[in-house]
This record gives C-alpha cells, structure tokens and sequence, in this order.
C-alpha cells in the first residue's frame, strides 16, 4: 500500500479531491488530502487541514483572510505547503502526490512540488500550464503536467477521465520498482543540438570508460537544472560544450538559466572542461517572440518554434568578458579549449552564422579578461570534429584520476 498526497483547495476543488481521493482507495492505495484553501467552507474535511498547514509557517486561516490581499495570502499558503510537503518527504510518509488546480491553486502546490527530488512521482493537473508556461510550473524537476482541458469545476465527462488519468499516473509511478544499477562515477555534459556531434561521441567513450554521463540541454531550464545537479551531487568532471545560455541571459533571450549559470562547478572545486560551444547564438521561439529591435538581425528559423539570433561583435566580446571572470572564480582545474574554425553547427564556413570575426572578437576578450593561471587552448578546429572531441576526451583522461576508471567499470 502507497500514500498518495492529494493537494487542493477543498473549498472550490472538493468534489473533484473526494473523487480522486475513492478512485486511490479502489485501487488499495491511502489517500492523504491536503487543503490549501483559503476563503470557503471545506467541502470535507482533508487529513491535513489548512490550519496543519500555516502552522508551518506560524500563520492562521484568519491571518489570511484578515489580510485582504489576495495576492500576499497565496504567497504565505504556498510557502506553508512548500514547508509542509517537504516534511513530508522527509519523514517518508508520502510516495507520490498529485496537486490540481487552475491558476491560484496551481501557484499553491507546484512550488512544494518543485521541492521534491527528481524520480519521486509528482503530478499536477493545471487549467492554466498550457497557457502559463510549464516551466512555471514544473521549474527543474520532473513534475509530469496533465492539462485539465476544461476549467476544474466540477465533475463531467471531462474531468472525471482527465482526473482518472492523474490517479492512474501516480499510481503506476508508484507501483514501478527501480531496478538495481551500479553506482558510477558521474560526468555532466551541457550540450544543444548545435554541438550533438562533438557532445555524443564524447558521451560514448566516456560510457565505455565505465562513468556515468548526465547530458543537460541548454534551453534554460537545462542549465538551472544542470547548475542544481552539480551542487548536490559529487561530480568527476563537468564539461561544457554548450553556454548560449550565457548570452541568453545578458541580451534578452528565451533560453537563460539564469544569472548564475556556469558558476556551481567552481564554486565547488569540481574539474571542469570549458569550449566557447553555441555562444555564437541566442533562443527565441517563433518570429514573434523576437524583440522588434533584433527584427534586421541575422535570424534562422531552425523549426515552427525556434528561431535564433546570431551574436555579433560586440556582443560577443561581452559574452567573453563574463564568460571569463565567472571562471576566474573556480576552485578547481580548469582547461579552456577554444576551436577555432567555429563554436556551432551553424557558426561553420558555408553555414547561415558563420561569422571569424565576431568569434575573434569573443577570443580576445575572453584572453583579455581570463586569469593567466587559467590554462587557455586554442585549436585550428571546428568544435564539432572528431579530431576536437578527441582532443576533448584526451584532456578529460589527463584532469580526471585514471583509478575511477578501473573501480567502477562495468
């Protein structure tokens, strides 16, 4: 038997929680209700009340309503079910859980939800993801997001299918055992499409050399998930073959992991490999979501939902200046590996974004403003040649222990 976390607000969700709630007691699993309602009535009482859950946070149903503020008494709920959820967790009383709700309700639960480790089962039924976002929602973690379709207002032919299915979801999640595997040493690659043919033939020689290899793509929450990952974990080495995230972030592209990409891996002292791979370019989605001011710029539609940017001189020589004094801060080895014939599948002779000069400009900049203890290499290479992943690989063996090797090969 599994205990199936069922979080929403009772007052205007509580047909729908009673009926998720006897479809997981059908099924010989224990249902726990959690309330994170606010103004009405409970339509039943839930096994966690809202009252059990401000008192996490030290706050009462009254403060709330007393606060006539919608948006402040959100804001305290979900940090009380943020804190709630996590113990939770912590005390092993919860195997899976599944949050529904439209916008407010979804702003309550997904932020504890974003709390839980990736691999434990976490659902959300959301009116409001499709339009929204689901990056809002899911943030870095593996919250699987099943759109409500109508609105959450009762039970219908809809509904009762759509919250069948989230019911079934956790359930199976639940009921899934995760076979043995051999714990290896692990290796974090950040990659894109632009730079696949350098990232995976690194990945596979370094499989057969027994490591495990976490492949993170660089479309912002790529990168914030990845910078996670290398803060909690122990990691051999980080290689990075993909930082348009950085240019992302300082020119108002759709692809930023935020301001702190790039700087986990020092901030540690893990062993990092660094190219300038996809710098040349920043993310958008469609033609529209390009800013008016980037319209007479060098733009390729890579597919209906991407167009990119390509980065031009002085960009780039900004890019390089922020690229190198977020390494200078590393505490462990660092080898910078600079191809020189391109940093993209795009940024190649013959291709729409291949520019020498502004990826000259980067170098400069970059060698201008890198420490000079930092070893800095340059390659007559395109970073997506065999014999520049080969180079990539060989420095790998040279920074990295050889004894990881022999201990955890398979």
């Amino acid at each position: 038997m599994k205990n199936i976390l069922l979080i929403g607000t009772l007052d205007t969700k509580g047909d729908e929680l009673l009926f998720m709630k006897e479809l997981v007691e059908k099924a010989h699993h224990c249902p726990i209700v959690m309330d994170i309602g606010i103004l009405g009535e409970p339509k039943f009482k839930a096994d966690i009340t809202r009252e059990d859950v401000l008192r996490h946070i030290g706050k009462d149903i009254e403060y709330l309503i007393a606060l006539q503020n919608e948006y402040e008494a959100i804001k305290l709920m979900s940090s009380a079910a943020e804190v709630m959820l996590k113990k939770l967790y912590q005390e092993g009383k919860i195997d899976g859980t599944v949050g529904i709700g439209g916008g407010q309700g979804c702003s309550m639960c997904s932020p504890g939800m974003k709390q839980l480790p990736v691999g434990f089962p976490k659902v959300l039924v959301s009116t409001k993801a499709v339009q929204a976002g689901i990056k809002e929602y899911a943030g870095t973690k593996d919250i699987v997001i099943i759109p409500a379709v109508c609105d959450i207002a009762g039970l219908n032919r809809i509904t009762r299918n759509v919250l069948k299915n989230a019911v079934g979801a956790i359930l199976g999640m639940v009921s899934i055992e995760l076979p043995p595997h051999p714990e290896r040493p692990v290796v974090v690659i950040s990659m894109n499409g632009t730079v696949t043919a350098c990232g995976l033939y690194i990945k596979d020689l370094l499989e057969k050399d027994g490591y495990e290899v976490i492949v993170f793509h660089t479309l912002g929450v790529g990168g914030k998930a990845m910078e996670e990952l290398i803060e909690g974990i122990d990691i051999a080495c980080v290689i990075e073959l993909a930082l348009n995230e950085i240019g992302n972030e300082l020119f108002g592209g759709l692809a930023s992991a935020g301001k702190e990409r790039l700087e986990a891996a020092g901030r540690r002292g893990v062993t990092q490999i660094v190219t300038p791979g996809s710098i040349d370019f920043i993310n958008f989605l469609t033609m529209e979501t390009v800013p008016e001011k980037y319209r007479n710029r060098r733009l390729y539609r890579h597919n209906p939902q991407a167009t990119v940017m390509r980065m031009e001189m002085e960009e780039m020589r900004v890019i390089g200046q922020v690229i190198a004094e977020k390494l200078n801060n590393s505490r462990g080895k660092l080898e910078i590996m600079i191809p020189l014939k391109g940093f993209s599948m795009w940024d190649k002779e013959g291709k729409v974004f291949y520019d020498l000069e502004a990826d000259r400009h980067f170098i400069e900049s970059f060698k201008e403003h890198i420490s000079p203890v930092i070893q800095v290499t340059e390659y007559d290479l395109h970073i997506n040649d065999r014999s520049f992943a080969d180079l990539v690989y060989k420095r790998f063996t040279e920074l990295v222990k050889f004894g990881l090797i022999s201990i955890f090969r398979a």
